[in-house]
């Protein structure tokens, strides 16, 4: 099934009824979550942040319909630059079960997200990820602590007292 991903970019009532009618059934079909997939490698940057969004969506509910996609993640989607579609893409991340070298290749990405990123939200979510896979494996405690060491004088009071905040838990 080919997406009319670009009737879908557009800002009409129709688009968002199909955009919801196509979380419904992404939710359910592994074959439309692959097209949905595609589309954050699009080319559009309207269509890569609709992709992402229904990604994002899909997954809080359908967790596993990324294990399918793990190279995806750590290869193409870790090279997005995008800050609108990496804020979707960075939450991801810790929805995926990673084995133990793919999950150091995450745990580096989303530490380098953290520290070089400027957009308040991917390095949000990028802190999320980490600190979720941080509570899964104890290996990454410590890396998450030195992150968020780092970001904690950020020039962002949002991205410095959310590190506080995280640092204080853990």
């Amino acid at each position: 099934m080919l997406i009319p991903w670009g009737f879908l970019a557009e800002d009409s009532e129709e688009a968002r009824n199909l955009v919801e009618n196509l979380l419904e059934v992404a939710a359910s079909d592994p074959l439309i979550m692959s097209e949905i997939m595609r589309g954050i490698l699009h080319e559009d940057p309207c269509i890569k942040m609709q992709a992402a969004s229904m990604v994002e969506k899909v997954t809080r509910v359908r967790p596993l319909f990324l294990t399918p996609y793990r190279r995806v993640l750590l290869n193409e989607f870790s090279m997005i630059n995008h800050p609108e579609v990496r804020r979707q893409v960075a939450v991801l991340y810790s929805r995926v079960m990673w084995d133990a070298w793919e999950m150091k290749q995450v745990v580096v990405l989303l530490s380098q997200w953290i520290e070089t990123q400027e957009d308040e939200d991917s390095v949000k979510g990028s802190i999320e990820s980490l600190h979720k896979l941080a509570m899964q494996k104890e290996w990454i405690l410590p890396i998450l602590r030195e992150c968020l060491g780092k970001i904690a004088k950020h020039e962002n009071p949002s991205i410095s007292s959310l590190a506080i905040e995280i640092l204080r838990c853990t």
